[in-house]
């Protein structure tokens, strides 16, 4: 068995909760709302431990799944929430030598269904070529969408961005972002054609910037702040940039599976585009690119 294999490890329960304070002060790369989602998920696990022989062996995590399932009820995408939080803080217990490998690390949530948009990539473009670009607020929300249905960019990465992480050299632009859930690491989004112009009118628009500014802000009296967007300024920013029709709206979130639409009708292979939007593990790409063929089946 897996188990005989995996080394184990036994924790205390006030040591393994002295470890997950740690571990959330650790998390200074995370937004506010995903320490509080992380920390949620771990007082489930500490709650799941406490009455189990607990080893840190791939089974308890596997165990621990379906008793988020079956006993807490909760649904398939907070599960996942869940489980990335178990694999990260196992990540962190193995940085610390507490664990000698991770055993959170294969054990994957729970299958999601996708509901497939009515929504063609033409109408998509057609939503984001008649923004209004004649204020900052205009120029504003379409930089941002440009950069990730045109660069793959998530809304993450744009959200955690600041000025200086624009690098020039000569006609090449680079934004180097440090994806969600990762500490000190940074990946580079090339950022081209139409996705560059948009972004320099933009920044251009909003006057005097310095490199420690973010680089997406929030609009006031038609001038540009100093403060942040945050994901529910932006998503609420975007619903009516991203109308289709009276009937229907795409969502923010589902931007990126259109830019993956838009380089599968370019002919890229699906390794040219796990590649091009930084995937770095199969299931997310498996999820986005099933979504990806049929809307490109369907329209």
């Amino acid at each position: 068995m897996l188990s005989d294999r995996f080394p184990t490890t036994k924790l205390p329960q006030s040591q393994f909760q002295i470890l997950v304070q740690q571990f959330e002060g650790s998390m200074g790369f995370a937004s506010g709302t995903t320490r509080h989602v992380y920390r949620k998920a771990l007082d489930q696990l500490l709650e799941f431990a406490k009455g189990n022989t607990f080893k840190f062996v791939p089974e308890d995590f596997s165990e621990f799944r379906l008793w988020l399932l079956n006993e807490r009820r909760l649904s398939n995408n907070t599960v996942n929430t869940y489980m990335t939080a178990s694999r990260r803080f196992c990540e962190f217990l193995v940085e610390l030598g507490v664990l000698r490998k991770n055993p959170a690390w294969g054990v994957h949530g729970s299958a999601q269904n996708f509901k497939i948009t009515g929504v063609s990539l033409t109408e998509v473009a057609g939503a984001i070529g008649h923004i209004d670009r004649r204020t900052v607020l205009g120029k504003r929300d379409f930089a941002f969408i440009m950069l990730i249905y045109e660069c793959g960019a998530t809304i993450s990465e744009l959200i955690g961005a600041d000025v200086g992480d624009l690098r020039r050299r000569g006609e090449i632009v680079d934004l180097w972002v440090k994806p969600k859930g990762t500490r000190g690491k940074y990946e580079v989004i090339r950022v081209a054609g139409r996705a560059r112009v948009a972004l320099f009118e933009y920044i251009d628009a909003r006057g005097d910037v310095a490199a420690d500014h973010p680089l997406f802000t929030t609009i006031r009296a038609g001038k540009a702040t100093k403060k942040r967007l945050s994901f529910r300024g932006v998503r609420a920013a975007m619903r009516s940039r991203l109308r289709i029709d009276q009937r229907r709206a795409l969502r923010l979130d589902s931007l990126r599976t259109y830019c993956a639409v838009r380089l599968m009708k370019e002919g890229r292979t699906s390794d040219e585009i796990k590649a091009f939007m930084r995937f770095k593990s199969n299931m997310p790409f498996r999820k986005i690119m099933a979504n990806t063929k049929a809307i490109a089946e369907k329209r």
